[in-house]
């Protein structure tokens, strides 16, 4: 299994082991919701054939934050409240205030929460003691700050902070698209965006497109900074590097594959071949941005 966007976090303080951390864990496990709930979190297993919530593979660890929510659009709420105003207006000889109209959806809410279907979905987050490495699977700002939140409640004396570096993402991106080469294990591929720093915020797209540098440099030169860049590490792992210096799009290139009978053996091999892949990328990203700011 592949994360296919990264959110990355320093592990700066705590010592996390597999056994602590499965304790922690199975005390917080998702639990359904209640009949009044609109939502329940708490952590899965990682795979659902096995019972642990950490799930392990060499010094690497896996973890999965659930979340389930109850199906229940505002329009259905609208509409069964608009039947009931409409009843109660007919009662009363006159329409309901503000007031009153407020407390018929929180009743209509209520009443339609025991029925309403629930959804479950899983946030992966990858663990790298040794590396200092917590990266979480997932584009979104809010899905990764939902999962940190519900750690720290579940982990004490555990502390992260977010990846920052000495040269932002959007000014070595600039550079690269200017005419300096970017560092000999990364290659430009035929994706950026490049947009204005001027209220407008105008902004130009290439999409598989092979980028001439006279094009983005005149782009450049008018005021637009690179704010999204396509990139393949080591001919070996593709991706798009966001000036908040998200990764996303990871796609493996290339890599061999062992063999594997089970699914369990196909997991522990695609595991330990992303998180050892990664485990070089990352510091490499890191050093084709001048450092890690520990400032």
């Amino acid at each position: 299994m592949w994360f296919k966007s990264l959110q990355i976090y320093r592990i700066t303080g705590g010592n996390i082991t597999p056994d602590q951390l499965e304790d922690a864990l199975s005390k917080r496990a998702l639990q359904e919701c209640l009949q009044l709930e609109l939502q329940s979190r708490g952590w899965m297993w990682p795979r659902d054939e096995k019972e642990n919530f950490v799930h392990v593979f060499g010094q690497h660890m896996l973890v999965a934050l659930g979340i389930e929510k109850k199906l229940l659009p505002a329009t259905v709420v609208n509409q069964h409240a608009k039947a009931r105003i409409i009843q109660i207006e007919q009662q009363q000889g006159y329409k309901p205030g503000k007031k009153q109209v407020r407390d018929i959806k929180e009743s209509v809410l209520i009443e339609l929460l025991p029925r309403a279907f629930a959804q479950r979905r899983k946030t992966y987050a990858w663990i790298d003691p040794k590396g200092k490495w917590f990266v979480v699977d997932t584009a979104n700002t809010n899905k990764a700050d939902e999962l940190l939140e519900v750690l720290f409640q579940s982990v004490d004396d555990l502390t992260l902070e977010p990846l920052d570096t000495k040269t932002s993402p959007s000014a070595a991106m600039t550079r690269w698209l200017s005419g300096d080469e970017p560092p000999s294990v990364f290659t430009i591929d035929r994706d950026c965006e490049l947009q204005g720093m001027d209220d407008e915020k105008a902004t130009v797209r290439y999409t598989h497109h092979v980028l001439d540098a006279a094009e983005t440099t005149r782009h450049i030169k008018a005021g637009k900074k690179v704010t999204k860049l396509a990139m393949t590490w080591g001919q070996k792992i593709s991706f798009v590097l966001h000036d908040n210096l998200q990764l996303r799009r990871i796609v493996p290139l290339d890599i061999l594959k062992e063999s594997a009978e089970t699914t369990e053996e196909l997991f522990d091999s695609d595991f330990a071949l992303m998180t050892g892949e990664l485990s070089q990328m990352l510091p490499d990203i890191v050093d084709a941005l001048g450092g890690e700011d520990n400032t």
